[in-house]
């Protein structure tokens, strides 16, 4: 028998919902996966569904996960009321469903829903553990005419679902008046790895996607400032770009900014990293609810302070520096200047953040909802 990461593996296979692709860069969704195939569960794993049936994509693969594709009528923020809902339910529901004959999912296999909207999984799999990850604000971040209707999808979402979890204290709060919501953190990938002092560190990274709730005017003013104080400090953006004028400036306009491809973190030059940067707008809805996001753990693992803003609940941590706070240059270079002396306090919090705790927090939420189940 396969030894998992904490003695023993966990039994039966689990089936994972999502609107994402696998090939996405990696969010708390891909984690639990890999998490649960290197206990030696077997996963199958829905991605971003479309219109039509299509093939999964293809591509390497981690071994005991394989992908399928279900199809889906319309996306989530155009359901607009109960009709269209239904509608999509239609569409939705024999797609799944055929899916589950393909591929044999048994009553035994645990369904690990990250979709708000799914209310209908209770119908296609009423035998079946389900347990739901609300990792996101959707409704903070749907138009002011949806908002109910979405607010009701995810609440008939919670009710049909025998565990609901969440990354973050905000939503828990959100989530609590129709179920009871148990707060479930991301973390580290690997082990703390000690970064070296190196006197070769001049490098912040942005490692994510690149899109409209970064604040590229601070990111601009930063920039510019940094390179009459600092010029031998670089900026390094890397992942998916969303197009927008207003990146223009700062990606054509400071010779200290550069951009690169979407790549896995241990490919980049780490070595010539000092900090790492998640510059979201202020006042950007769902980004209040933010606490500790998927990247900052693996960041944090290889020794890498963060630099953020627009986030008010963000964990206060040594290691965490806030540049809407004071002087922003100033928290840039100390963060730097402090590198060395930062290790011990992440080092500490990877070790009490790591994959075995988690998966021994979700094996114990799975056999209490496979018991909610089994004695209704």
């Amino acid at each position: 028998m396969h030894e998992g990461l904490i003695g023993t593996r966990m039994a039966s296979r689990f089936v994972f919902f999502t609107k994402t692709a696998w090939h996405e860069p990696p969010r708390l969704r891909h984690q639990l996966a890999q998490l649960l195939a290197a206990d030696g569960s077997e996963v199958l794993f829905a991605e971003k569904p479309g219109l039509l049936e299509r093939p999964p994509a293809t591509g390497e693969v981690p071994s005991r996960i394989r992908l399928f594709r279900h199809r889906e009528l319309l996306h989530h923020k155009l359901r607009i009321g109960p009709p269209l809902r239904g509608l999509n339910r239609a569409w939705t529901a024999p797609s799944i469903r055929r899916s589950a004959s393909t591929l044999g999912i048994a009553r035994e296999d645990v369904i690990v829903n990250f979709n708000y909207e799914y209310y209908f999984l209770r119908d296609l799999f009423p035998g079946n553990a389900i347990v739901t990850i609300i990792n996101d604000d959707f409704i903070a971040r749907a138009l002011p005419l949806c908002k109910e209707t979405l607010h009701e999808a995810q609440r008939m979402t919670c009710r049909a679902s025998d565990a609901v979890l969440t990354p973050s204290v905000v939503l828990q709060e959100q989530l609590r008046p129709y179920c009871e919501p148990q707060l479930f953190l991301p973390w580290a990938d690997t082990p703390f790895r000690q970064a070296s002092d190196s006197t070769k560190r001049d490098t912040v990274l942005y490692w994510g996607f690149i899109d409209w709730r970064l604040d590229y005017a601070f990111m601009e003013s930063l920039a510019r400032r940094l390179a009459e104080v600092a010029p031998e400090v670089q900026f390094l953006f890397v992942g998916p770009t969303e197009r927008g004028s207003d990146q223009q400036a700062l990606f054509r306009a400071h010779p200290n900014v550069r951009l690169a491809p979407s790549s896995k973190l241990d490919a980049l030059p780490l070595d010539r990293i000092f900090a790492s940067v998640i510059p979201f707008r202020g006042g950007v809805e769902g980004c209040d609810a933010i606490v500790m996001p998927n990247k900052a753990f693996q960041l944090l693992a290889r020794g890498i302070p963060l630099l953020v803003t627009g986030m008010p609940r963000f964990a206060q941590e040594p290691f965490v520096f806030r540049l809407d706070q004071g002087d922003a240059v100033a928290s840039v270079l100390r963060s730097r200047e402090q590198f060395a002396s930062l290790q011990a306090g992440m080092r500490t919090f990877i070790d009490g953040n790591g994959p075995a705790g988690r998966l021994q927090q979700f094996r114990a939420i799975v056999e209490d909802a496979r018991r909610a189940r089994t004695n209704p």
